[in-house]
């Protein structure tokens, strides 16, 4: 068994207090657990971007080469270290394209120097709840967020998609991947009699943080804020991935004791105290694994 880390989170995660509302950690561990996320998501949906989206962006290459040649545009809003658009840049998903990406973030703070970026991409600062620049507004062909939850104010999504909407072209699309407590988040053993405790505990914390009714509800509420052909859809990952997972929330929840509770409150701490307890039930003693079912939204601004 595991004895429960001796080192202070709050020192390893010298960003700990967030002034700008984000409720997980800026640090070189969050970091790194941000982009094996990335890796993990990109596994279980096979595919960066949407093949609906795909679909749309190689039609719109076919008729420039009649007509207009500017080069396609997307976004990807919290993009954190960047690693969704350095992904696709050079997937199979858009090869051929002629793209230009934009990724934005209310801090810099994960951004890799911009010495060291592709001459395609731009990474600044955006606050998800002020209008964008009227310079981008209408800009953008394609806006991609993942995994904001956190973020959402009083359960709803609205003023974030009306942010995005206002930065998409008339039949832009939005993709929206996103994770549903509610819904698509389930403790499973291999043996249905067994109980995983530590495990069960640890993440039911995570679905009592605030209401996530709204993921489930995100397509409809796109086509109630002018958005047309919304779409909603859950990709599991292999089971052979579960562990992989489990181990990944668990410094996923790690960071939300600290951040969303703040690190000398009791309830995270007693939280983070569950964790160790839930990583030797995973490892050793029931088998028991968190089932993550990531979802996608997708939905075209309309024209008019």
């Amino acid at each position: 068994m595991i004895e429960p880390s001796t080192v202070d989170p709050s020192t390893v995660d010298s960003r700990r207090t967030n002034s700008d509302g984000y409720r997980l950690g800026r640090s070189y561990i969050a970091a790194s657990r941000l982009n094996l996320q990335h890796f993990m998501w990109k596994d279980a949906q096979k595919f960066l971007l949407h093949p609906t989206i795909q679909a749309d962006l190689r039609r719109k290459r076919e008729s420039s080469q009649t007509g207009s040649k500017e080069p396609i545009r997307v976004a990807d809003l919290a993009t954190g270290t960047g690693l969704w658009i350095f992904d696709l840049a050079k997937s199979a998903d858009v090869s051929g394209l002629d793209i230009r990406y934009h990724g934005f973030d209310i801090s810099r703070a994960l951004f890799p120097h911009a010495g060291w970026l592709p001459k395609n991409v731009v990474l600044s600062t955006s606050n998800l709840f002020e209008d964008p620049p009227e310079a981008l507004q209408g800009q953008f062909d394609v806006v991609h967020v993942r995994l904001i939850l956190s973020l959402i104010r009083s359960d709803s999504p609205k003023p974030i998609i009306q942010h995005i909407k206002k930065l998409l072209k008339p039949g832009g699309y939005l993709q929206w991947d996103e994770l549903d407590p509610f819904s698509h988040y389930d403790v499973l053993t291999p043996a249905s009699d067994s109980n995983p405790p530590s495990v069960t505990a640890t993440f039911q914390r995570i679905k009592e943080l605030a209401d996530w009714s709204w993921v489930a509800k995100l397509p409809q509420t796109l086509l109630d804020e002018g958005f047309e052909e919304a779409i909603q859809g859950a990709h599991e990952p292999n089971s052979e991935m579960f562990k992989a997972w489990t181990y990944m929330d668990l410094c996923s929840a790690e960071e939300l004791s600290l951040h969303w509770y703040g690190r000398d409150d009791e309830d995270g701490e007693s939280w983070r105290r569950l964790i160790p307890k839930a990583y030797d039930e995973a490892d050793e003693s029931t088998g028991a694994i968190l089932r993550v079912r990531p979802t996608v939204t997708i939905a075209r601004r309309q024209l008019r």
